[in-house]
C-alpha cells in the first residue's frame, strides 16, 4: 500500500515538473496575452506609427507634442508588448529639423524598414520661399529606430494646401513601393515609390474620396491611410473627419473607417457600414491608426483618442485595441467603440 502511495507521488511530481517544463517552454516559443487598459500611454500621441525592430522592440512615433514643458518634434517611443510604453527619444530636436521644413509643423510620421535602414516619412509645412508650397511630405534614414536620424534635405511631394500630408508607405509582395498621403477634403492618393525611397514616379491616383457615404458622414475628410494585405485584398484604414478639440470650442469629430481592394492602387470599395472604430462614452475621436500583427498573428490596431475623463491635460492618449475579421472585413469591438476596461486577451509576444 505504502508502496503504490510513493509510487502515485512520484507520478504526481514527475507530471507537475513536465507540465511545468511544458508552461515556460510555451510562454518562451508562443508567449502569453499581455492584459491591458486604455489608454496604453497616457500622454499626447497623436497620429502614431508603428514597426517592430530586427532589436525586438515595438516602435512608434507620433506627431510633435510637449514633454515637460520642452517641445519635441516627432517623439519615439518604444515597447516590449504594445502595451507598456516609454519614450526613448526623437527624430529630430528643434535645432535638428531640416532648414527646408517647419519646426512646428512635424505632424503623422511613418516608420519603415527597407534595405537595413530605417525610414521615418514624416509631414511638415514646406519652408524654402516658394509660395505655392503648402505642406509636404519629408523622409528622414536611419541606421537604427532610434537614430540618429539624416533628413534627405527636401520634400519627397509637396501641395499648394495641406493636402499631402499623413504618409503610408507599402512594400508590395512584387517588390513595389507606394507611397499614400491625403487630407485637405481632397482624396487619398497613390504613388509609387522610387527605389531610394526619396522621390515617386509615374502619376499619382486617387484611391478614395471624400464623401457622406459613413456614419454621421465622418469622410466630409479622409486622411490617415494605412494599408495591410490580408486573404487576397488590400486593406486601407483611414480616418475623418474633424480630428481635434480647439480653443474655439470646436467638438472633434472623427473616425476610423475601412476600404478593400484587389490592387495596391484601386480602386478601393468602402465597407457599407463604416466607420468600424468610433467614440463612445468613454473615448471622443479615436482614429488615425496603425495596423500591426503581434507574434500569434493577431491584428492590433495602434491610434489616438480623447480621454473624457482627462481631455484638458493629456490631449490625444495612445490607444489599442485588436481587429477581428467577419465577412471578409476589419471590425473592433462589434462597433462599441475604444475598450474601456481590463483587456485579458492582449497581444502576444513571444520572449
Amino acid at each position: 500500500m505504502k508502496r503504490g502511495i510513493i509510487a502515485l507521488g512520484i507520478v504526481l511530481v514527475l507530471l507537475a515538473g513536465s507540465y511545468a517544463a511544458w508552461r515556460i517552454w510555451h510562454h518562451e516559443q508562443v508567449g502569453v496575452p499581455v492584459a491591458y487598459s486604455n489608454p496604453v500611454f497616457a500622454h499626447d500621441a497623436a497620429d502614431p506609427t508603428v514597426l517592430k525592430a530586427d532589436d525586438g522592440y515595438y516602435y512608434a512615433i507620433t506627431t510633435q507634442t510637449n514633454y515637460d514643458g520642452t517641445f519635441v518634434p516627432l517623439p519615439i517611443l518604444r515597447s516590449k508588448d504594445l502595451v507598456h510604453w516609454e519614450r526613448k527619444g526623437a527624430v529630430f530636436t528643434v535645432e535638428q529639423v531640416p532648414s527646408w521644413a517647419t519646426a512646428d509643423y512635424m505632424w503623422a510620421p511613418h516608420l519603415t524598414y527597407y534595405k537595413g535602414k530605417y525610414y521615418v516619412y514624416y509631414s511638415t509645412k514646406v519652408n524654402d520661399g516658394d509660395p505655392l508650397k503648402g505642406m509636404g511630405i519629408g523622409v528622414a534614414v536611419a541606421d537604427h529606430p532610434l537614430g540618429p536620424y539624416r533628413d534627405h534635405g527636401g520634400p519627397v511631394v509637396w501641395g499648394t494646401g495641406f493636402e499631402k500630408i499623413d504618409p503610408f508607405v507599402l512594400d508590395d509582395d512584387d517588390g513595389k513601393r507606394y507611397l499614400y498621403w491625403g487630407s485637405d477634403k481632397q482624396p487619398i492618393y497613390v504613388q509609387q515609390l522610387a527605389d531610394d525611397g526619396f522621390g515617386v514616379v509615374g502619376e499619382e491616383q486617387a484611391v478614395i474620396y471624400p464623401g457622406v457615404q459613413s456614419r454621421e458622414a465622418y469622410d466630409a475628410l479622409v486622411e490617415g491611410p494605412w494599408v495591410v494585405k490580408r486573404n487576397g485584398y488590400y486593406y486601407m484604414f483611414y480616418s475623418g473627419d474633424y480630428c481635434c478639440l480647439d480653443n474655439s470650442g470646436n467638438t472633434a469629430h472623427y473616425a476610423v473607417m475601412a476600404a478593400r481592394s484587389e490592387s495596391p492602387t484601386g480602386p478601393f470599395e468602402a465597407f457599407p457600414d463604416n466607420p468600424i472604430l468610433e467614440k463612445n462614452e468613454a473615448f471622443l475621436a479615436p482614429g488615425h491608426n496603425a495596423v500591426i500583427r503581434d507574434d500569434a498573428g493577431l491584428d492590433w490596431m495602434l491610434y489616438h483618442a480623447y480621454d473624457l475623463q482627462d481631455v484638458s491635460t493629456s490631449g490625444r492618449v495612445l490607444m489599442l485595441d485588436r481587429i477581428s475579421w467577419k465577412d471578409g472585413w476589419p471590425v473592433v469591438h462589434d462597433g462599441s467603440g475604444p475598450s474601456s476596461t481590463l483587456q485579458e486577451d492582449g497581444p502576444i509576444t513571444r520572449k
